[in-house]
């Protein structure tokens, strides 16, 4: 399968769209955080942010590759 840019305009919206909710749930554990809660306020920005990397990544090679790994 070809490069499409409409599937590739699709993922960037998707990529966006997970990182707008998973900043929602860093501000959360942030004021966690700041509640005294730091370990669980710290782990939880850490899984956000590493979820934010993982879902680009993996949308980014779904966009190259043209195969979607999920559906596999």
């Amino acid at each position: 399968m070809g490069f499409n840019p409409k599937d590739a305009i699709d993922s960037a919206k998707d990529i966006a769209t997970n990182a707008i909710e998973k900043s929602g749930e860093i501000v959360e554990s942030a004021a966690d955080a700041l509640k005294g809660d730091v370990s669980g306020g710290v782990g939880g920005i850490i899984k956000s942010a590493t979820d934010i990397a993982t879902g680009s990544v993996d949308k980014a090679k779904e966009i190259i590759t043209g195969k979607d790994d999920a559906a596999e």
